[in-house]
């Protein structure tokens, strides 16, 4: 008999320092969020903080794509949802579902994640304990999400510099995935910012940074008839490339 993946959800009550000019929750917020359930789903099954620390595994965050068809607005409630999809060797695959008060569906989100040994800082086959504990079929559950390639940019219309800063370090002691989303947000031009609204948006993490370090967003914006697409490409002070994004904005 096959398994069934372990479905776990919890509610969110959006907080007025979680929203824009709008009232409605910054991307970065629901990403919190995301990144929160994953956490939450884990240590209700055994496998959290403190049995990866003791492992010497940790899983690293390698891509996200997330669509809001629509945002929450402040002090409503929604329901984050998650499941792990899929596992394959020193991949893990995870989905997501966000949904209103009312139960309708505002948005969803795949991810993909590597577990690697800590000591090494290199990848490691998901253990037997994994499968087992997140309900997947090791031989069964192993189909990849595919997730869309992001293009290289091709030319800069808005370029910012950051320094990482102590608050942007997690329990990894690295930045927190969702810093790199905050960073090429802020080189969106601000009638973008005010008339869009975020549709999509894809990242890749493809190396690593580190508290003190200095990086630059640089952006192509792509202005088409009824939506904005804006690539980003965040690199260190070596030029090094550390992430890819692409944000997609409509009217």
């Amino acid at each position: 008999m096959s398994k069934t993946s372990v479905v776990t959800n919890r509610d969110y009550n959006i907080h007025y320092y979680e929203v824009d000019i709008h009232k409605r929750a910054y991307i970065t917020k629901i990403m919190n969020y995301l990144g929160d359930m994953a956490m939450y789903q884990s240590e209700s099954l055994g496998v959290g903080m403190d049995y990866l620390k003791e492992n010497k595994m940790a899983w690293v965050l390698y891509k996200w794509d997330i669509t809001m068809d629509s945002y929450p607005l402040l002090n409503e409630t929604i329901t984050v949802e998650t499941f792990a999809y899929s596992l394959n060797r020193f991949y893990a695959y995870r989905k997501y579902e966000i949904t209103d008060a009312m139960r309708n569906i505002i948005g969803h989100a795949d991810s993909v994640w590597i577990l690697i040994n800590t000591d090494r800082r290199r990848p490691m086959r998901i253990t037997k304990d994994m499968y087992d504990v997140y309900g997947i079929d090791e031989g069964t559950n192993n189909k990849p999400i595919d997730i869309e390639k992001i293009l290289p940019i091709n030319k800069v219309d808005s370029e910012k510099s950051f320094q990482v800063r102590y608050s942007d370090i997690d329990t990894n002691k690295h930045v927190n995935n969702v810093k790199y989303v905050d960073w090429a947000l802020e080189t969106v031009p601000k009638d973008i910012i005010l008339n869009y609204q975020l549709k999509n948006i894809k990242v890749t993490y493809e190396k690593e940074t580190t508290y003190g370090e200095t990086i630059t967003v640089s952006t192509e914006i792509i202005r088409e008839e009824n939506n904005v697409i804006c690539r980003h490409k965040i690199i260190n002070e070596e030029g090094i490339e550390l992430t890819l994004l692409e944000s997609t904005w409509v009217q």
